[in-house]
């Protein structure tokens, strides 16, 4: 087993069709996943909009006027077909991928696709016997149907940016698309299910879901202490951070719990954390900012790699923030063959994550034991 070729799988059955009907980041990335698994998918793109995925950043290209990075990543290895409503040969064209497809993915409401002129009842007709899969960004009807939305918005009104960042500074959104990125995972998990349904019983099946739905499903912590009657933990008030604190060589993300506590006072090893302003979770929260001053004294002296080592070897949840050098430097990286090469026309050649998993055979297992 060795390079790309150990991810790209036919883990599908016969490679199935895929049409992703429109364009949001978490069903291309359902689609990208399927494509790893050995499916063709053409994407079924209307005319004259511009899609979600062109907005984002990063750029690439030197002054950073190319192709968005995740376009370039998500749209890899697809195929893409225009969508005119107003044509009768587009919409031919339309029916007949409808026809062929074993699975379709439906980007946006029902009803932003009525008013491009698309009645999504007529999708599930021409593809009767697909298994179906609708994500929308808050549902498909109810008052905020017809909000717009980003992953800035979702974690704003899921209540992430209640928790993360300094309890005395503005709320901080999480880097890159984490919750745009669940709901993309749990559309693969519903293909994946209507596959096998339909594999086992012959009867096609659609589902729906939502990215707001995703805010749920990654915390569920929230729901579970609510549900509960404990009192929710605002930023800063658990007393165990987080603490991003400067090292020799970048920085570093001290995510420990009261429990850590005196195993984090072995790692920076200072006597002046036994002062009574550091003695519980909430006075350690009062005084945040002296804590994270205090951390840095040491910290800084450190490299993050010496520093996650030391937390480490204490079981303290704790890591340094990669670069990208760091994260294409990685020697588990490089081991499992993550990364894999692109050429970008007008750009150049760089490398794209590929897919979250590797498959061993039995061959592979039988030569690595004779080995």
């Amino acid at each position: 087993m060795s390079g790309s070729a150990a991810r790209a799988t036919t883990l599908l059955p016969e490679g199935p069709r895929v049409v992703e009907l429109g364009e949001t980041f978490s069903a291309a990335l359902a689609g990208h996943l399927l494509e790893r698994m050995g499916a063709r998918v053409v994407r079924v793109m209307p005319a004259g909009e511009v899609a979600e995925l062109d907005t984002l950043g990063p750029r690439l290209g030197e002054e950073g006027e190319g192709p968005a990075a995740p376009a370039v990543w998500l749209r890899h290895g697809k195929e893409a077909v225009e969508f005119d409503a107003g044509s009768s040969s587009s919409r031919a064209r339309l029916d007949a991928v409808l026809a062929d497809a074993d699975v379709v993915l439906i980007a946006g409401t029902t009803a932003s696709w009525r008013a491009r002129g698309v009645d999504l009842d007529d999708v599930r007709r021409a593809a009767g016997t697909a298994v179906i899969g609708h994500v929308t960004p808050w549902g498909d009807d109810g008052s905020r149907v017809d909000l717009r939305s980003n992953e800035l918005v979702l974690q704003a009104a899921g209540g992430f940016m209640k928790l993360v960042g300094a309890s005395d500074r503005e709320p901080v959104r999480l880097g890159g698309h984490p919750l745009q990125a669940t709901a993309g995972l749990l559309v693969l998990d519903g293909v994946l299910i209507g596959l096998f349904h339909r594999q086992s019983t012959g009867q096609s099946t659609s589902f729906e879901t939502s990215e707001f739905e995703a805010v749920a499903h990654v915390e569920w912590k929230i729901a579970s202490v609510f549900q509960s009657g404990a009192p929710i933990d605002r930023r800063g008030e658990d007393g165990g951070g987080p603490a991003a604190v400067r090292t020799r060589d970048g920085h570093f993300g001290l995510f420990f719990t009261p429990r850590e506590w005196d195993a984090m006072k072995e790692v920076v090893g200072d006597a002046r954390l036994d002062d009574p302003r550091f003695a519980t979770p909430r006075s350690r929260a009062e005084h945040q900012a002296e804590l994270t001053a205090l951390f840095e004294e040491t910290t800084s002296t450190m490299s993050k790699k010496d520093l996650y080592e030391r937390a480490q070897a204490r079981n303290i949840p704790a890591g340094y923030v990669a670069t990208m050098t760091d994260l294409l430097a990685s020697p588990q990286y490089r081991a499992r063959a993550f990364f894999r090469p692109i050429e970008v026309e007008g750009v150049g050649s760089g490398l794209l994550p590929d897919a979250p998993w590797a498959i061993r055979t039995i061959d592979d297992l039988d030569e690595e034991g004779a080995a």
